[in-house]
């Protein structure tokens, strides 16, 4: 399944457990058992999104400096009596 499925199957799941547990109780097998199947798909959509994360590993090193690029560009590129208005 992908993330958008998994997305869809989730809400799905939320909204059928809410049905249940207004209509039957939070005690009730049902939606016990609701709530587990919503446990699960959670877990597997936690578990591709880490998956995911990780097949595209960040370099911290590359983006630490690109951000410290973007920063003093910015600086530099402040006109000079800016600073004492």
């Amino acid at each position: 399944m992908r993330l958008e499925q998994y997305e869809a199957a989730i809400k799905e799941k939320k909204n059928e457990m809410i049905k249940l547990g207004m209509s039957k109780g939070l005690q009730n097998e049902e939606t016990i058992y609701c709530s587990q199947e919503l446990d699960k798909l959670l877990n597997e959509y936690n578990r591709l999104l880490l998956d995911d994360k990780h097949s595209n590993p960040l370099n911290p090193y590359v983006d630490l400096f690109t951000i410290f690029t973007t920063h003093v560009h910015r600086i530099l590129s402040i006109p000079y009596g800016s600073f004492f208005i």
